[in-house]
Order: C-alpha cells, then structure tokens, then sequence
C-alpha cells in the first residue's frame, strides 16, 4: 500500500481515506484480504496501554480469513473496507518495529527458557525480547505455544486479553510474516512483563484433563450468559480454545480447568436459554443482501432470529456476508472491534463440531448480535 494513505491513517485525515474508498469502488481488483495485509504492520503498532495493542489487528485477521475464503460479497467487502480503514484512522499509534535478528548464540535450550521467564518475571521486555528472538528463530511454534501458556496461567482472570486477543496474531503472524514476527513478539511480551509473577510455568495434568461433553457444553450455555463486554469476552474466549486446539503449533489440550475458573460461578442466561429454545416454522431463503434486510433488522433480531438461523442453516457462507455488511452500514465513530470479534466468534460456534447443544451455538449468535445492537442503536 502506498505511504500517503499509511499517513492518511496515522494522521487521522479521514477525508483522504473517503476519497481513496471511492477509487477502491472502481478498482476491479480489490480485494479485502489485500487490505488488511498492507496494512497489518500499521496495526500492530496501535496503542492502548490498558489492555495492549491487539483489538484491532485481531478483528482484521478474522475479517482477513473470511475473505481469503471467499466468504464476502463485493458489496460487504466495500462496507468492511470503510470500517477498517476509518476505524483504524481513529486509532493512536506507537513506533514499535522490532527486528528479529540480534540473538547471539548458536542454538537454544532449557536455559534460554528460563532466562526469558526470568526476565518476565522481573518485568524486562527488552531483555525478555533477546532471549526469546533465539526461540523465535530456532523454535518459532514452542515460542508462540510456551507464551501463550504464560498468558493462561499468568493472569487467568484476564483469559479474554492474555490468550483470546494474542492468540489470532501468533497464529497467523508470528513465523507466517517474517517482517513482523518480532515486533508481534515484542508487543506480546511487552503486555506479560506488566505482571508479577514468580514460579515455574508449568500446568499440571489436571488441569490439561480433557472435559466430557457435558462439562464442554456446560461451559458454553454460561459463555453464551449475559451482556456487556465481560461476557462477551467469556464466549470469544470459549471459541478461542477451540481455535487453540486445532491450531498446529499447539499440540497440547488448552487447560479447560483454568477457562471453567475465568468463568466461576456465572449463572446461565435463562432468558436468552428460553429464547435460543423458542422457534417458529420458516422456509425464506434470502436471495440477495436486499432481501436479507427486508426480512431481518437489527432494531426487531429477536423477532426476525428464526429467519436468520434458517438462513445461516441452509445459506451459511451468504448469511456471513449479509451479518458482516449489515453491521458495517451502522459504523460510526469510536467502532469497538469486539463487534466483529463477537460476530466472528459467534458463527464459528454455530459452525463448531465440537458441540452438538444447538442452543448454545443459537445464544452466541444472539449474543453477539444483541451486544452489538445495544451500542450502536
């Protein structure tokens, strides 16, 4: 991508972004996955201090995937394209470009582990940084599966920051993405070395116990509880276990145990329990995004949530798009990137294997739709 939009971005100059969306509607090659991958280096030098600097990059690899699949339309990746590119000028950012050259020695070992948790532990990213450049270059899937562990056991009651919102960018970055791989790892290591923790970074075996089906499903009627950003976090999370296990740099199973404690003693939803339970007889495919709007809105989704399921049953990859481009005509200033990070979410559950409640893969559905319809209606 050119530098003058990169700067357009950086200096928040959103009328220059307009323009550039317009030219983008008249270039036959566009493609939403391109975009994203010009721009992914910007991304990971976003700045929120709070919670690290992954909202958004996270949002834009999910989006990024479903293109490279063929999952949009022209039309919603137009849409999808405004919101990245505006949202994104909205954002501040950091000069935070790491190289990954540096490591000094020949080969690593238990020692170079322990060198980068000690250094963790003491709160040194720099130094941190060194050691694990060695693992990044001699184990680069260890690296991305051994700091993930350190995210889970390290602070497990942030599991919706330290694994969910990491976890997309070692997956599709780190050691996929030479020219970024280390600054992502720094970045990472940056928001770890922010807590005290001394010990060894080891799960015991009973926490790597694999849950039956029932506790499995159990877990996912409470992610799919409640509202508000914290449970929406716990449903994103549950997914991303999923993700985790099927992920090939991660030959372990994810510790269920300390998910089933990030989630304690939250009650189900009975409200929306009964909701996910309640249908009505329909056979309306949609043939169009036009027809899709006409028959489901926002401001009625609990009414119209029969019309949508059937859709997503008999027409999943469509019904994606026509979600997708529906919540991009509601973009507004100060656009959360959990509303596609939930949606995302939310339709991989639908989609998932691993449980057969349909209930449960209704209630994140319903879930993710009615978070994003409470902030921007």
């Amino acid at each position: 991508m050119e530098s003058q939009l990169k700067k357009a971005v950086i200096n928040h100059q959103q009328e220059e972004i307009e323009n550039r969306l317009k030219e983008l509607e008249k270039d036959p090659s566009f493609s939403l996955a391109s975009l994203i991958e010009d721009l992914l280096d910007l991304m990971l030098m976003e700045c929120s201090l709070r919670y690290g600097s992954f909202h958004f990059v996270k949002m834009s690899l999910f989006l990024r995937e479903l293109s490279q699949k063929n999952y949009f339309s022209r039309e919603s990746e137009l849409e999808i394209a405004r919101v990245v590119m505006l949202g994104l000028s909205e954002r501040h950012f950091i000069k935070l470009e790491a190289e990954s050259s540096g490591y000094k020695e020949d080969k690593i070992n238990q020692k170079t582990y322990a060198k980068l948790a000690e250094e963790i532990n003491n709160g040194n990213s720099h130094n941190a940084f060194y050691y694990a450049l060695g693992i990044l270059e001699h184990q680069p899937d260890q690296l991305k599966e051994y700091l993930l562990n350190l995210g889970m056991e390290r602070i497990p009651d942030s599991l919706g920051h330290s694994v969910s919102c990491f976890f997309p960018v070692m997956r599709d970055l780190v050691n996929h993405h030479k020219n970024i791989s280390a600054t992502a790892v720094l970045s990472y290591l940056m928001y770890l070395c922010r807590y005290s923790y001394q010990g060894e970074y080891n799960f015991n075996q009973d926490q790597r116990q694999s849950p039956t089906q029932k506790e499995l499903e159990d877990l996912g009627l409470k992610a799919a509880s409640g509202s508000g950003i914290v449970n929406l976090h716990h449903m994103i999370t549950y997914y991303t276990f999923f993700m985790l296990e099927e992920s090939s740099f991660y030959p372990e199973l994810p510790p269920y145990s300390i998910l089933k404690n990030y989630f304690g003693s939250k009650n189900i939803d009975q409200k929306r329990l009964e909701l996910a339970e309640t249908s009505k007889e329909t056979t309306q495919i949609a043939e169009n995004y036009q027809q899709f709007t006409d028959n489901f809105s926002l401001e009625n989704h609990q009414d119209n949530q029969d019309y949508l399921f059937y859709n997503l049953d008999e027409n999943y990859k469509k019904t994606v798009s026509h979600l997708h481009q529906l919540f991009a005509e509601y973009y507004k200033p100060g656009w959360n990137p959990h509303y596609y990070t939930g949606l995302y979410c939310a339709l991989g559950l639908y989609k998932s294997d691993k449980i057969n409640d349909i209930r449960i893969k209704k209630m994140a559905v319903i879930q993710a739709i009615e978070y994003f319809a409470g902030n921007v209606l």
